[in-house]
């Protein structure tokens, strides 16, 4: 779907939750390219439907779709370790080990519907920071589909099979690290995060997210345990995976694996955008102090 063309009800919803006028559209487009001259010092992507992804997720404001822009392109040059050779081709494997799922079908919303599944995770063999490769390598994709746009994502945290061994590898500086990304510089709207199968040691883990999460996602969070009927009342039965009471059988990720390694030379051009050297950066190739300043070497919070 064009993200300039909607249906009725898609337009409907954007008009009413996200104030997108089809009227002003490309006005409001034409403001965010003009102000994106500000920052001459960042090679910004400026197509339509790039630009758009902004503009939908910060409901059209112009100034604060344009600091969004502004810290995807800051959390690009800051966390290395995350977007240095970050292509799907790099992390195939964490990708077949399937510990994130989208699901087929949409919630009653018309919201995408991502399972994470940590418990999935081995510690011994891969990194954490490859998993979370792969997690922003799938938002950044499902964040393309203008439905998913208007719609918002909604998330399911599958914590089956984890346990206290994995917490070693989380503290509140990583946490800060991976909600600065997923929060502040993607243009995806999180809906709301369902958690089953939740360990007693959540506690744990909710004592270290939360310092970093806007009390209107804490107000999104819904636990489950381990009986999914109150799971159904978010999520339809058909639109889940039968080990959650629903429909789906055998459920994978392989289609959009299959897309994302398609769009390899896609990302890898979307990387060389960014800070002056940062393609370098991203490519592994320049680890210099950004000479404009900015977010390298902190780690800050945005507040939009």
């Amino acid at each position: 779907m064009s993200s300039n063309f909607l249906s009725p009800e898609l337009l409907k919803k954007a008009q009413d939750e996200l104030n997108e006028d089809p009227t002003t559209r490309q006005q409001k487009l034409d403001e965010l390219r003009e102000i994106l001259k500000r920052r001459p010092d960042i090679k910004f992507r400026t197509d339509d439907a790039f630009l758009l992804r902004y503009l939908r997720v910060r409901k059209f404001n112009v100034e604060k779709s344009f600091k969004s822009l502004v810290h995807y392109y800051d959390v690009r040059y800051e966390y290395k370790d995350i977007f240095t050779d970050f292509t799907p081709s790099a992390v195939r494997q964490q990708l077949e080990d399937q510990v994130h799922l989208i699901l087929p079908g949409r919630d009653v919303h018309g919201r995408r519907i991502l399972v994470l599944r940590p418990g999935k995770w081995n510690a011994d063999t891969t990194s954490l920071t490859a998993h979370f490769k792969t997690l922003i390598l799938f938002v950044e994709l499902m964040s393309e589909d203008v439905k998913t746009q208007i719609n918002g994502l909604t998330v399911i945290v599958d914590y089956k099979g984890m346990t206290k061994e994995h917490l070693k590898y989380f503290n509140p500086l990583v946490f800060r690290k991976y909600m600065d990304i997923l929060k502040n510089a993607i243009p995806i709207r999180v809906k709301g995060v369902h958690c089953i199968n939740q360990p007693k040691f959540l506690d744990v883990i909710l004592y270290l997210v939360k310092p970093f999460v806007s009390e209107k996602i804490v107000k999104r969070l819904y636990f489950h345990g381990g009986k999914y009927g109150t799971l159904h009342e978010y999520i339809e039965p058909n639109n889940l995976p039968s080990e959650y009471g629903g429909a789906f059988q055998n459920v994978t990720s392989r289609k959009w694996i299959h897309k994302l390694l398609s769009k390899e030379e896609e990302i890898i051009a979307n990387n060389r955008y960014g800070h002056p050297k940062s393609a370098d950066a991203l490519g592994g190739q320049n680890r210099r102090t950004d000479p404009v300043g900015g977010l390298v070497g902190s780690i800050r919070k945005l507040d939009i």
